[in-house]
This record gives C-alpha cells, sequence and structure tokens, in this order.
C-alpha cells in the first residue's frame, strides 16, 4: 500500500531538501511547487519520485545552481534564453512572466529556452500562462527513447506536448507525450515491481514487451504510430535544434547521462485571447464549447465525457484533502535523503 503524505508537509521537505543540496531558496521552492502539481494530480512520473534523481545530480555538480536565466532577446516578442544549465522547472518558471507581459503588449509572443535540463510537467507553465488570460503552447525535447518509425534503435525522446487554456475559473490542459507513455511511468511501474501493457515499448529487438526492465532497454511506442514519431521528430526541431539545444540521440538522460547537463531545450508561445475577442464573449463561448461536448450521447452510460485534464483536476480535489500517495521504493528513497540531511519525514 502506498504511503499517503500530507500536501504541505510535502512540499517542506522537499523545499528543505533541494536547500540542503545546494538550490536558492527561491529556486527550491519552484522545484518543489512543480513536483506537488504533478503529483496532486496524480501524475506520478513527474512528480516527488523524480526527487532523488535531482539530488544526486545536485551532488554531482552537473546543475548550475548560482546562475539566473540570461534573456538574450530582450525587445523583441521572440524571446532567446539561455538557461545556465539550471534546472528546467527553474528556467522555464522563469521565462513565464517576460513571455506573458510580451503576449500582453504584442497578442502573442514565443520562449525559445536552451541549455536547461529537465522541467517537469509542462502543464506546471501552462496554468500559470492561462490564468493570465492567454493560450499556451508547450513543448520540450527529451532523451532518445522512441526510434524512427520502421526502426529499432533510440533516436528522439518522448517529447512532449502541451495546450492550455482558461475555462470557467481553471483550466483546460491537455499535456501528453509523443509516446504512449511517458517514460518515467515505466520508471514508476519498475519500481512497484509491475508489468507494463505490450503497447507501452518494445524490446532491444524491436518486439512489443511487458517488462519494465526489457522496454528501458528498447525502446517506447509512439503514440498513433507513425504519426506520433511525426510529432516527436518536429517538436525536437523546433525545441532542440531552433534553441541550440541538443537534439536527437544527443539529448543527456536524466537517469544515466551523469558526466554533465542534459541540455535540453524548451518552447512556450502565449497567445492573448483579449486580443481576439473580450474575456467575457471567450468565456461565454468556451462554457458553451463544453456544455454542448458534455451533452453528446454517450456509447456507454457508465462512461463520463470529460474535457482533457479533467480527471487530474479531480484527483487534484481528493489528494488536497486526503493527501498524496507515494509507493514504498520513493517513499523510503525520499527518508533515507531526508535522515541524510536532518530533516523529519516520518509518518
Amino acid at each position: 500500500m502506498p504511503k499517503i503524505i500530507d500536501v504541505k508537509k510535502l512540499q517542506e521537505v522537499e523545499v528543505e531538501i533541494f536547500k540542503k543540496v545546494g538550490f536558492k531558496e527561491s529556486d527550491a521552492k519552484i522545484i518543489a511547487e512543480s513536483l506537488i502539481y504533478s503529483d496532486l494530480r496524480g501524475i506520478e512520473s513527474h512528480g516527488v519520485s523524480n526527487l532523488p534523481i535531482y539530488v544526486k545530480r545536485a551532488k554531482l555538480g552537473l546543475y548550475n545552481l548560482s546562475e539566473d536565466i540570461n534573456i538574450i532577446n530582450k525587445d523583441i516578442s521572440l524571446l532567446l534564453i539561455d538557461g545556465k544549465n539550471n534546472m528546467g522547472q527553474v528556467a522555464a518558471y522563469k521565462a513565464v512572466e517576460p513571455l506573458v507581459n510580451k503576449a500582453k503588449k504584442n497578442g502573442v509572443a514565443a520562449a525559445f529556452i536552451g541549455n536547461t535540463n529537465h522541467c517537469g510537467s509542462l502543464g506546471y507553465y501552462g496554468n500559470m500562462i492561462a490564468d493570465n488570460g492567454c493560450i499556451f503552447i508547450g513543448m520540450t525535447n527529451a532523451p532518445a527513447s522512441m526510434a524512427p518509425w520502421g526502426g529499432k534503435v533510440k533516436f528522439v525522446g518522448t517529447n512532449p506536448l502541451c495546450i492550455t487554456i482558461p475555462y470557467n475559473g481553471q483550466v483546460i490542459n491537455l499535456d501528453m507525450a509523443t509516446s504512449t507513455v511517458a517514460k518515467g511511468k515505466i520508471y514508476v511501474e519498475l519500481s512497484k515491481g509491475n508489468k507494463i501493457p505490450d503497447n507501452w515499448a518494445f524490446d532491444a529487438n524491436g518486439k512489443p514487451t511487458t517488462d519494465p526492465q526489457e522496454a528501458l532497454k528498447g525502446t517506447l511506442h509512439p503514440i498513433g504510430g507513425y504519426k506520433g514519431f511525426g510529432l516527436a521528430m518536429f517538436i525536437d526541431i523546433i525545441s532542440g535544434l531552433l534553441t541550440g539545444s541538443s537534439w536527437g540521440p544527443d539529448v543527456g538522460s536524466l537517469h544515466n547521462t551523469l558526466d554533465r547537463g542534459q541540455d535540453v531545450g524548451i518552447v512556450f508561445i502565449a497567445i492573448n485571447i483579449n486580443d481576439l475577442m473580450s474575456m467575457k464573449e471567450y468565456n461565454e463561448k468556451i462554457n458553451s464549447y463544453i456544455e454542448k461536448m458534455k451533452s453528446v450521447p454517450k456509447s456507454d452510460v457508465n462512461v463520463e465525457i470529460m474535457f482533457p485534464g479533467e480527471p487530474e483536476l479531480r484527483r487534484m480535489g481528493e489528494h488536497l484533502k486526503n493527501g498524496i500517495p507515494i509507493n514504498d521504493k520513493t517513499y523510503e528513497e525520499v527518508l533515507e535523503i531526508a535522515k541524510e540531511y536532518n530533516i523529519n519525514f516520518e509518518e
């Protein structure tokens, strides 16, 4: 059975751990908030399960903990940002405010963030931008884990795409990998000792597998077959190549590249809704859209029609009330790190 941890306590422990390994307090809070965002929504692969590897990489000196991002193009709506090899969460978070300001001034703006690392769930930043009355489109490249369609050797990452829009005081948030599942979910199932569905990954010979260890030696299955590979390829080009970051098989692995930064690229686009129509008109239209969508006749009386991200919003409410479930392996890893720094994490 997973351990259930109070949200506030978990976040406080995460902040203290990140401070102990050398992060500035403000940066530690950003990283912890990003992890909590994912765990509240039940996205285990991007939550506290990543804390041990972040700590390991920080101890190895693989993050630049001292410098802030550098915005190279300050006077145009196309922001080119050097992430300075800081944590991806830190670089991405600090890009949000200047991006929103440019979008509010010019209608649309884009931030091309290079020279950074794994940034967690893109929806975390999408929510912030949508809360400012903007539509968000975000993407990032990732370590190679999918083969070109028809191949059996890793070339592109799971390269996620996120689109977030304001809705009724909250958000509609599509946050998806271009593989059938994010690679982190395979690590989660491995940590639980579970098998995986046979449409998640291929083994090293390009054959479907249910063994998470064999899956990690092989390649992930792109969503929609060749279409998923096509999306991943273009996200790699836009967020990796165009930001001056690594791309394809040269992107560093969070877990296995332990001699350098990952050199990940991230792209955020913000579109100011108020330059297209008033927010009043937008809210009326989006409410009508969702209402009509949910009224479509159901294929099964037991199925509920939901918008993208709605299950996660509901899960967030449950976890805020009852606490965040953490699998035993992750709990023991975090507990060990907390003890190392004399931080109380006992239940």
